[in-house]
């Protein structure tokens, strides 16, 4: 026993350490009463100068009961204002991106708390020197010249209204409101495929330690 006994331990912690993470990333299904309480929080605490705030708060009641418990994948298309938009708590000073650069700071450390992460983040390459085109397909103005795209990963609807009731974020809301116009589309996962790169890697790496393993069990034989 005592031969195996730092494999014993190591397959503990690591069963643990599993445990752990699916805690983590587990998300129960909202309930209607559940809803109706976020709802109720937010209605009490978000800014009341927040634009279409009414409109917000109802696509968030009938998008949490219709909670299916699966995780979220959020779309966020983000297009900077050319100057900071007077918000009240937000400097005047601060640039746009530095506005959004603060709220991104502060959230990114609140996400993992909540089981989310962001998946992917990036600003747009433009098409052209000189030009903020962004969209090689639809020209219409409202649909073009974005500035910058955020995939976050939540566990589960439920994560993100514990988001937009944090207090934590709603001391940081206004930064990304003087910040930017945003589009934020919930979706769900249907196809993903990491990077190859990393699949071959791994693949790699087993196929290492399999040798490994067999020449050293034949050794000791």
């Amino acid at each position: 026993m005592k031969r195996y006994s730092v494999e014993i331990v190591l397959g503990i912690v690591l069963v643990l350490v599993f445990l752990a993470v699916s805690a983590w990333q587990s998300s129960d299904t909202l309930s209607e009463a559940e809803v109706d309480r976020y709802i109720d929080i937010m209605e009490k605490t978000l800014p009341v100068d927040m634009k279409e705030r009414n409109e917000f708060i109802a696509r968030m009641r009938d998008w949490g009961k219709r909670d299916d418990g699966k995780p979220v994948y959020m779309l966020n298309l983000m297009r900077f204002f050319d100057e900071i938009e007077p918000v009240s708590g937000v400097p005047e000073t601060l640039t746009p991106l530095e506005a959004n650069e603060h709220y991104e700071d502060v959230m990114g450390a609140r996400l993992i708390e909540f089981g989310s992460y962001p998946l992917f983040g990036g600003d747009t390459s433009g098409i052209s020197e000189g030009q903020e085109k962004s969209n090689l397909v639809v020209y219409e103005p409202e649909l073009d010249n974005w500035d910058r795209v955020l995939i976050v990963r939540y566990s589960g609807r439920r994560a993100f209204f514990d988001l937009v009731t944090d207090p934590e974020y709603l001391k940081v809301e206004p930064y990304k409101r003087a910040a930017l116009k945003i589009v934020l589309a919930p979706v769900s996962r249907d196809i993903g495929i990491p990077d190859v790169r990393w699949i071959a890697g791994g693949i790699g790496l087993i196929i290492f330690l399999l040798v490994g393993w067999v020449r050293s069990a034949r050794r000791a034989t």
